[in-house]
């Protein structure tokens, strides 16, 4: 279960696999904590977030691949205890980490998205 869930998806209308989605921002902390900032667009229904997740109780760490720019093919997160994150990436970072508990950090709506994927001027 990733707790406060509902944010993204008030916005999205579904927790998304984040595919196409940049990361913007990658932290370790110890002990164990993972964060993550992602920008994410579903230009099928015209909306567009930046997304804050944080994974705490993070064991056996398993990424490779951090570049300058990192874009997700899709990310997934289990149900089971403890939960398993699996990154899978079109570029960059990729891999897998186990943890006790996800939660969602933050969502900032992009209102300036249009359907061509550019800003508005």
């Amino acid at each position: 279960m990733i707790s406060h869930a509902e944010l993204v998806e008030s916005i999205f209308g579904y927790w998304p696999e984040f595919a196409d989605g940049r990361i913007e921002l990658f932290s370790f902390e110890q002990p164990g904590v993972i964060s993550l900032r992602i920008f994410y667009i579903d230009a099928n229904i015209k909306k567009a977030a930046t997304i804050g997740l944080r994974f705490a109780g993070v064991t056996e760490v398993d990424l490779s691949e951090f570049r300058s720019e990192n874009v997700i093919d899709a990310l997934s997160i289990s149900s089971a205890s403890p939960l398993v994150v699996t990154i899978e990436a079109c570029f960059g970072l990729y891999g897998t980490f186990t943890c006790a508990s996800a939660e969602v950090t933050g969502v900032v709506p992009n209102h300036s998205f249009k359907a061509d994927g550019f800003a508005a001027a």
